[in-house]
């Protein structure tokens, strides 16, 4: 063999092992894919329970699935209406078991009055109890309550109650002081899905946090609605701590008069959660639930997570 042939044996061997090693490292990855892509697959095949955050642009609009139950809490201004209800039959939702509105603010209950409106059943319609000195007259209340009525349906007064919403559960915790503001009447909802857990406040402000605390309700969730938008005036430090979530989801509109989220409120939220999603960058907001592991889907930014709790 000349110094030729010499060379162009050694370039040869060097390029085998070069490809050798190139398919070894693409077959790890593509084995690395395929897992990864399994683990995503059984978290969605096998989720039982999927909770939307929907994009209601400032306000709250939440929808709970699980194996053919479901449940609505809010619906946004009464603008939102019609969208919602285009959500829902996308889902190809024709009953509602519970449909939660937490305080009589129109940002929260406003669209619920096309829902009652519509041919989609309800089972039960649950809203807190406002002291007689303090119900509201606005013409978005009135009005939902005159749809109610007219459906001939009732409204069942919130308490610290339990539900079942297929393998879900599902507990309310109702503020009982008397507060000036109506937030602090917020319902708080738990849906509790194995080992993932999701708390839904309202517009709970730091006084009516507190009163939850101290009567040592259950807060602790996977994945906290934050309280009020994000205002600075909610998401206390003691309540946080409390509820010590992993995510947290902040509902409101880009650009919104109120300056939500506020930034004192941000810092706390920080201190106790990885991720935190926001309607107004991200969208509409979907938990998928298999009672260990959680898919994340966001609508705007594309995004799909797989966590494993």
């Amino acid at each position: 063999m000349n110094k030729s042939q010499k060379i162009a044996f050694v370039i040869t061997i060097a390029v085998i092992t070069l490809i050798a090693a190139v398919i070894t490292h693409f077959t790890d990855l593509d084995e690395t894919v395929k897992e990864n892509s399994g683990l995503v697959q059984r978290a969605a095949s096998s989720a039982d329970l999927s909770v939307h955050f929907i994009d209601v642009g400032q306000g709250d609009c939440t929808l709970v699935m699980c194996e053919g139950h479901n449940m609505l809490i809010d619906a946004g201004e009464s603008d939102q209406g019609e969208k919602v209800l285009e959500y829902l039959k996308a889902q190809k939702i024709d009953c509602l078991d519970y449909v939660i509105g937490t305080h009589p603010h129109s940002d929260h209950i406003g669209g619920l009055r096309a829902v009652v409106n519509s041919d989609i059943k309800i089972k039960d319609i649950i809203m807190p109890k406002i002291p007689n000195d303090q119900v509201p007259t606005s013409y978005t209340y009135t009005k939902l309550l005159k749809a109610i009525i007219n459906k001939g349906l009732t409204v069942t007064s919130a308490d610290d109650m339990q539900y079942d919403l297929g393998s879900a559960v599902i507990n309310t915790y109702v503020p009982k002081k008397k507060y000036k503001d109506l937030n602090d009447y917020s319902v708080a909802t738990k849906i509790t899905h194995g080992e993932n857990s999701f708390l839904i406040t309202g517009d709970l402000g730091k006084k009516s946090e507190k009163e939850l605390v101290n009567r040592g309700c259950d807060l602790s969730a996977s994945v906290l609605q934050v309280c009020h938008h994000g205002s600075r005036d909610s998401s206390s430090e003691l309540f946080l701590s409390k509820v010590n979530p992993s995510y947290a989801v902040i509902q409101c509109g880009a650009g919104n008069s109120y300056g939500h989220p506020h930034e004192e409120a941000l810092e706390r939220i920080n201190k106790y959660m990885s991720k935190i999603y926001i309607t107004y960058t991200d969208g509409t907001i979907v938990f998928e639930s298999d009672k260990r592991g959680m898919n994340i889907k966001t609508e705007k930014s594309g995004k799909r997570s797989n966590e494993d709790q």
